[in-house]
């Protein structure tokens, strides 16, 4: 086992059907089903058939249960597989250029910040080509378009509105559903440290009244921003001020939110750890690396960027420096390896951002691979 706890149980259901006509006069139903279960898993099948006079059908109903990994100790599949992109770059609808962000919806389907060709591709589930939603495919400042570089995240909310950290444009902008061009969220364009400014945003979170959460690169803080306000208020950090103490950021990059405790999870990248900073709170805490120590070792990081969270509150790091995926169960600063092996070129080249989908699978952005790779859950 890699931690001690209780095991949690959640369900995904597929339903599938038939129905086939004939002449039979009779009718007949029968049901069977059966359940297999442990303490950390459970499958339940069912099967339910009918015959009428001009009716044959079927119903299968399969309820596949996901567990704690910390609790059952199962992994992912450490050979990953191309899931967007072909690995070449280019502009074709089925390549990607320097991939640095992704966004995972409740359907399964994926957003990409395509960073080298300045747009957002949206590829629905296992999909060998994506469509455009934002940008141009053409870098600048205009609204419709996304800056000429500079790594990008983004997050979707529930009507399907796309947030960008549009990096070297120093703003957040959002693209409604359908729309050709972006709105103004936060930021003015120009770089700098006064709560209307951004300088280099990087990570970014929605929350569910469509308060925006910002972590600034450069002034070493995260800021939330009201809807509709042109105004940001500093919520974790000091702004302008880096540092390796707990009431300081240092390069701040990825970001989670907790939003029923009201933590936030955030890659503290010049310091190589992840800090979870409660509402309200003057300092944050360590929950992965160790402070302003790179090293490829199980309890230290290297540079890490993108970051998320699974249902039980486990931890997955991507560890840029490391060329590597970390996984921490709740509550450990030991991490396990669950993708790369610390070695650019063979499994993670230049990684930036770690999502997960429904089912626990693993999908990293490969800047320097351009393509998205999935580690499946064993």
């Amino acid at each position: 086992m890699l931690c001690q706890g209780t095991a949690s149980i959640a369900s995904d259901t597929t339903t599938t059907s038939a129905t086939v006509t004939n002449t039979t006069s009779s009718s007949t139903s029968a049901t069977t089903s059966s359940t297999t279960s442990s303490s950390t898993s459970a499958t339940t099948s069912s099967t339910t058939s009918s015959t009428t006079s001009s009716t044959t059908s079927s119903t299968t109903t399969t309820t596949t249960a996901l567990s704690n990994p910390c609790y059952n100790g199962t992994y992912w599949n450490v050979t990953g597989v191309t899931y967007a992109g072909t690995g070449t770059s280019g502009t074709a609808w089925n390549q990607l250029y320097q991939p640095s962000g992704v966004f995972i919806d409740s359907n399964g389907n994926m957003y990409i910040s395509d960073s080298g060709n300045f747009r957002i591709m949206y590829y629905l589930s296992n999909a060998a080509n994506g469509t455009l939603v934002a940008g141009t495919g053409v870098g600048g400042t205009a609204l419709s378009q996304l800056a000429v570089t500079g790594i990008r995240y983004l997050y979707v909310d529930a009507n399907q509105s796309i947030y960008i950290n549009d990096a070297y444009n120093n703003r957040i902008v959002r693209w409604a559903r359908g729309g050709s061009t972006g709105v103004l969220q936060a930021g003015t364009g120009t770089a700098g440290s006064a709560l209307t400014q951004l300088s280099y945003p990087y990570g970014i979170w929605v929350d569910s009244i469509s308060n925006i959460f910002v972590a600034e690169l450069n002034n070493h803080r995260v800021t939330k921003w009201a809807p509709g306000s042109s105004t940001g208020v500093v919520v974790a950090g000091v702004s302008g001020s880096s540092g390796l103490t707990t009431n300081l950021l240092y390069s701040p990059a990825g970001l989670y939110y907790d939003e029923a405790n009201q933590d936030l999870y955030i890659a503290n990248n010049g310091a190589s750890t992840v800090v979870k900073w409660k509402a309200g709170a003057s300092n944050g805490t360590i929950v992965a690396g160790v402070s302003g120590s790179v090293g490829s070792s199980t309890n230290k990081l290297n540079g890490p960027t993108g970051i998320t969270l699974d249902q039980w509150k486990n931890l997955y790091v991507n560890d840029r420096g490391n060329n590597r995926i970390q996984f921490f169960c709740h509550g450990s600063l030991t991490g396990v390896t669950i993708a790369g092996n610390g070695t650019g070129g063979t499994l993670l080249v230049g990684p930036y951002d770690v999502k997960l989908d429904s089912q626990q699978n693993v999908y990293v952005p490969e800047y320097g691979a351009n393509r998205v790779i999935k580690f499946a859950k064993l």
